[in-house]
């Protein structure tokens, strides 16, 4: 398989259209099609539905799309270890969650872009277990995430400061008028949590579940800003990392509970594979991390 055929294979799966990934390939549509219809024909499968003028990866075309970009990301680390250049250069790309990636990271990115702008920096929001995955296929380089401390011996990890964690509510919740709020409060009321595989809702749902506490409902929610909606809303108690939430309290859109049970413990943490090749934007992006947010 040659390598161009890979890259505008992966590029259309990206973009799921033919003629974006022609524009940002510089081909004409005729040959982007023509050089997929070779790799079909090479490889004796197809590679896409086409359903009108939607297309979508056939489960082979899925199954290659996993392997073509590592064997990409292979080939750009083996002409970046190569190159005599020790300049930072190439792409990063970086998995994270949400509330780290608008509260905490932008002065990680704005420095780095500063000093090495070069580099392309790709952002992706995934899941914890899923980060570990990605790291382990080489399918990014770096993971931030929020956690209670863990060491993985294949994972290198670099804890970086305690994340303080907010169980929110309406003004006008019941509970907001409680000097203090333990678990057993939260029994038979309607919870606004993060989606299933968020490693604090499942902290949180952990220490409820010890005290036997069992809320009445739990919607699980992908965005931090529809989860704000909801609670000032009144669709139940919600669980973020307080400065997600700060403006709503400063507005009292939201109220904070005052949480008297037991403590979160909820890390910021930086994770890459030990047999990671540390290609010198991947290590100058290490080194920004460090002295910006380390305590």
């Amino acid at each position: 398989m040659e390598f161009r055929l890979l890259k505008t294979f992966v590029t259309i799966a990206k973009t799921l259209s033919f003629t974006k990934a022609a524009d940002s390939l510089g081909y004409a549509q005729s040959t982007v099609t023509s050089q997929i219809q070779a790799l079909e024909e090479e490889l004796g499968i197809m590679l896409f539905e086409r359903l009108g003028k939607q297309i979508k990866l056939t489960k082979e075309g899925e199954h290659l799309y996993t392997y073509a970009t590592q064997i990409l990301k292979l080939s750009d680390e083996a002409k970046d270890q190569l190159s005599s250049s020790l300049v930072p250069k190439g792409s990063l790309t970086i998995g994270t969650a949400e509330s780290l990636c608008v509260h905490r990271l932008p002065e990680v990115f704005n420095i780095f872009r500063s000093r090495y702008p070069e580099v392309e920096i790709n952002i992706r929001f995934d899941t914890v277990s899923d980060y570990r995955t990605h790291l382990r296929k080489n399918t990014i380089d770096i993971a931030f995430f929020l956690d209670v401390p863990c060491k993985e011996n294949d994972l290198i990890t670099h804890m970086l400061f305690e994340e303080p964690m907010s169980v929110i509510a309406a003004p006008n919740h019941p509970l907001a008028k409680k000097q203090q709020v333990i678990p057993h409060d939260i029994n038979g009321e309607p919870l606004v949590l993060t989606a299933e595989g968020c490693s604090y809702r499942r902290i949180f749902e952990s220490i409820l579940t010890q005290a036997g506490a069992k809320p009445s409902s739990i919607m699980g929610v992908s965005s931090n800003e529809v989860i704000k909606k909801f609670v000032c809303d009144g669709w139940g108690i919600g669980f973020l990392p307080h400065v997600v939430v700060q403006q709503e309290l400063m507005t009292s859109q939201l109220i904070e509970l005052h949480w008297a049970g037991p403590p979160f413990a909820i890390k910021a943490q930086l994770l890459y594979h030990k047999d990671k090749w540390l290609s010198p934007a991947l290590k100058a992006f290490i080194g920004v991390t460090l002295a910006t947010l380390k305590e």
